[in-house]
């Protein structure tokens, strides 16, 4: 009968092959692939480390970050949920971990509509990063990133672009970051097209499609995102034909990157639905 010393290393190994099997599927865009090795690398992190370890917390965050991707925000909630309760005890609510799991909850409650939840979330996660000294980091880019798009969706449109300029101060100029710099950009061209600057969301919408082609390719989920602005800004025009193009090139790579129940998708299925409407198809 084997020991629980080597059952523990065989774990350990199969943590380690189930980890090079995600990098796969990252590497692919098969965020549905993805999230099932998750599912079992959480299983497997909390029986070989425990419950309370730092390598469950991360794991709990990551997989609750990707669940809301593929539409499970009901699994998202839980694990992130889990997480949060797990660092509160260990490092409290001022800690930078306390602050990076309350920002991937607001992601989920983004996702699911629940916008007082989410808008709470960012505040909390904003404020425990300026405690906490970040305002020139990475992780405070992103956080103002997520901010930004959140106000855009709730229709404050110079808050955006006040939250997504911060971005773009911390990532330019830094080529280890330039596909996160070409995705503030990429976020910019919504807010200027509302506010009207047509000329300043033309120019980042040209700049963001250009950076993300030469560094990861048509098929990036960030590509369609941007193909989405491109097709909005087409049928702003009265282009229809080239909007409804477009809205479905995105449509085709968000559904290959997150299946048919993800958020985005349906969305963009909604918006291709206008399209023909307008088309008379």
């Amino acid at each position: 009968m084997a020991d629980t010393g080597s059952i523990i290393e065989n774990k350990k190994e199969k943590i380690l092959r189930l980890t090079e099997l995600r990098e796969h599927y990252i590497q692919q865009e098969n965020t549905i692939e993805e999230t099932e090795v998750l599912k079992n690398l959480a299983k497997l992190t909390e029986e070989v480390y425990g419950v309370e370890s730092d390598e469950n917390i991360k794991i709990l965050n990551e997989l609750g970050g990707t669940l809301k991707y593929i539409g499970d925000f009901k699994g998202a909630e839980e694990s992130l949920l889990k997480g949060s309760s797990i660092i509160q005890r260990h490092y409290g609510e001022e800690s930078v971990p306390y602050g990076t799991c309350s920002l991937n909850l607001a992601e989920v409650y983004r996702f699911m509509g629940k916008l007082e939840k989410a808008e709470s979330l960012y505040i909390k996660a904003l404020e425990i990063y300026e405690m906490n000294n970040l305002r020139g980091d990475y992780i405070y880019a992103g956080l103002c990133n997520n901010f930004g798009l959140f106000c855009q969706e709730t229709g404050k449109y110079e808050k955006a672009l006040e939250l997504h300029e911060k971005s773009l101060h911390i990532l330019e100029g830094n080529q280890e970051n330039i596909l996160q710099y070409a995705t503030t950009l990429s976020n910019m061209v919504f807010p200027y097209m509302q506010l009207g600057n047509r000329e300043k969301s033309e120019e980042y919408l040209k700049k963001s499609l250009s950076l993300i082609e030469e560094t990861v390719g048509k098929k990036h989920s960030l590509y369609s995102a941007s193909l989405n602005n491109l097709a909005i800004q087409h049928y702003n025009n009265g282009d229809f034909e080239n909007a409804l193009k477009y809205f479905e090139e995105s449509a085709d790579i968000c559904r290959q990157s997150f299946g048919e129940e993800s958020g985005g998708y349906k969305s963009l299925l909604q918006n291709i639905e206008i399209v023909k409407e307008r088309l008379g198809k």
